[in-house]
């Protein structure tokens, strides 16, 4: 997997567009409505978001967790409207996490055997 700082993905919600952009090194979500900013924060202090964003006159849930698995999705009464955000991320925070668990289970094994 070929490294990237900025990572950026697009969905349709009733006719709009929605950016979704995440600087890995700022920790900074954007979300963005036909090029026009909804919601922008800085992940590096908590994990875990809910907000309430506005996309074109209706209510909608941000979702945004990033602890040990990336999540982020939409919501809107109840509902998944966006599964997933960022599709990339979520599948590179699962590929490390099965990585760590395969190291860290070598390592638990070799102490065993020696």
């Amino acid at each position: 997997m070929k490294f990237e700082r900025i990572q950026s993905q697009k969905h349709e919600i009733a006719d709009s567009t929605i950016d979704v952009i995440y600087d890995r090194f700022t920790t900074k979500f954007v979300v963005k409505e036909n090029n026009t900013l909804i919601y922008s924060a800085f992940l590096g202090i908590c994990p875990i978001r809910k907000s309430e964003i506005v996309i074109n006159g209706n209510s909608y849930t941000l979702d945004i967790f990033w602890l040990l698995l990336w999540r982020s999705k939409i919501i809107n009464k109840g509902s998944v409207v966006i599964n997933e955000l960022l599709a990339r991320r979520r599948r590179k925070s699962i590929v490390v996490l099965i990585y760590m668990a395969i190291i860290t289970s070598m390592k638990i094994g070799l102490t065993f055997v020696s």
